[in-house]
């Protein structure tokens, strides 16, 4: 295909296979894994948009399963060139080797082949890892967000594992929710080592910024407390979520974030999202708000460490807070819905937008009590260990412009409910296998034939 030197670091790669040369190669495991029996033996799993089931900046996923079905495993390869990357994952590797899996929950047992995957007579690097029965963290807390105790104990569970790491002189790069994965029972565990930092790499250029919705903007130094501030983004939606799910429709812009995102970061003044943590009724949001803030500001490192998680929190409202924005009854009709009336917030005594301002909670028909947080329904253990997922990194979807207004954002959410519609999806999945299709036909055809000009 024109690439014109191999892959490992010594012999200076430039050139790596694009995502649709692997998503040909590995439907052919015998061919494409030579030197891994338990690969090669294996099948692809392949859905209607084809065998890839994740990719991002720096590669792309596939899942292979055994012959019988026993065993599961997602393979990553490198669409983008790195020279450092051989050196690094053996360093990394030769690291986490000598931890027990058992003892640090988090980890995922990973294997690193530097020539393990071979595309057009040429061998590529690899990442191999077992398929993980778990659920990736955005789709758990959409199913859980009106679990409080849920949410809490997650929070607990990755505050832990945080300061795990931190006593090992390890730190992931990269936290953010394409790389958490939830298993039962509310285990937190981490995936995708690509920028992890090893007391073996001390001294190192960090190789990756890392998500841009949990960075800070001025970066911090590559080292073993490098994950303390997106942990502490991570830490604060979970808690933010418990105290008040309906910050979820609320302040998410995009599908790309928790809660928070890089504008909140660059202007956090004018935080809408800050500002409603900041008047949380929990007081450790109050509190984790007002050192993110600090966090922000700072110009020493490292940042102070994640506070531990208080699981039975006691509620109260904010005196003097903001009170919630009435809706936008213009928004509501142009997106082809009623205007809703928005209940109180927890713990207020103010009656719900569209009720009569002088009656008494529960006196009028269209008041909303003040809800209890610790009413809300736990989820069946059943429900918690369902839906299993597995290593999908984040493929970075660009978001909104930071000016976004909130009116903006309640118009494009019915439309985010649109692609979320199987019908959608079904259609959208046959189209573009139709025309991937037409395009290998075309190739079959007229070999000399391309879409470019």
């Amino acid at each position: 295909m024109g690439r014109t030197a191999m892959a490992s670091g010594e012999r200076g790669a430039v050139e790596p296979p694009s995502l649709t040369d692997y998503m040909l190669a590995v439907q052919h495991p015998r061919l494409c894994f030579p030197d891994d029996e338990a690969l090669a033996a294996s099948t692809t799993v392949v859905d209607p948009l084809g065998p890839v089931t994740g990719s991002g900046v720096f590669g792309c996923v596939f899942r292979l399963t055994s012959e019988d079905g026993a065993l599961t495993w997602a393979v990553k390869c490198f669409t983008s060139h790195s020279d450092a990357r051989v050196g690094r994952y053996r360093t990394v590797c030769a690291a986490l080797a000598g931890l027990d899996p058992a003892k640090e929950r988090w980890l995922v047992p990973m294997e690193f082949a530097p020539e393990g995957v071979l595309v057009d007579g040429r061998r590529w690097p690899l990442v191999k890892m077992p398929w993980l029965p778990a659920a990736p963290l955005l789709d758990w807390v959409e199913r859980r967000k009106e679990a409080p105790a849920a949410l809490r104990a997650v929070a607990a569970d990755f505050t832990l594992v945080v300061r795990r790491m931190e006593e090992l002189r390890i730190a992931h790069g990269d936290l953010q929710h394409g790389n958490i994965l939830i298993s039962a029972p509310r285990r937190v565990r981490l995936i995708d080592y690509d920028a992890m930092y090893v007391p073996a790499l001390a001294g190192s250029a960090r190789p990756e910024r890392g998500h841009r919705n949990y960075q800070r903007p001025e970066p911090v130094p590559y080292g073993p407390f490098m994950d303390r501030f997106p942990a502490r983004v991570i830490q604060l939606g979970l808690l933010g979520l418990a105290a008040d799910a309906e910050l979820w429709d609320r302040l998410r812009e995009d599908d790309d974030r928790l809660l928070l995102g890089q504008e909140d970061f660059e202007a956090p003044d004018g935080s809408e999202a800050l500002a409603a943590l900041a008047d949380s009724p929990d007081p450790q949001v109050r509190a984790i708000t007002a050192q993110l803030r600090k966090d922000l500001r700072s110009t020493t490192y490292p940042l102070p460490p994640l506070a531990a998680v208080v699981t039975e929190p006691v509620l109260a409202r904010v005196p003097g807070a903001r009170p919630r924005p009435a809706p936008d009854t213009r928004t509501d009709r142009a997106a082809g819905r009623p205007a809703q009336p928005q209940p109180a917030r927890a713990g207020s005594t103010a009656p719900a937008p569209g009720s009569a301002s002088s009656s008494a909670p529960g006196s009028a028909p269209n008041s909303a009590p003040p809800r209890e947080p610790h009413a809300r329904p736990e989820p069946t253990p059943a429900a918690a260990t369902a839906a299993a997922s597995g290593w999908v990194p984040s493929g970075g979807t660009p978001r909104s412009a930071s000016g976004t207004s909130r009116a903006t954002r309640d118009a494009r959410r019915p439309v985010r409910r649109v692609w979320k519609d199987p019908v959608v999806l079904l259609l959208s999945a046959v189209l573009t296998l139709l025309v991937a299709l037409f395009g290998v036909f075309l190739v079959l055809v007229d070999p000399a034939w391309s879409p470019l000009p």
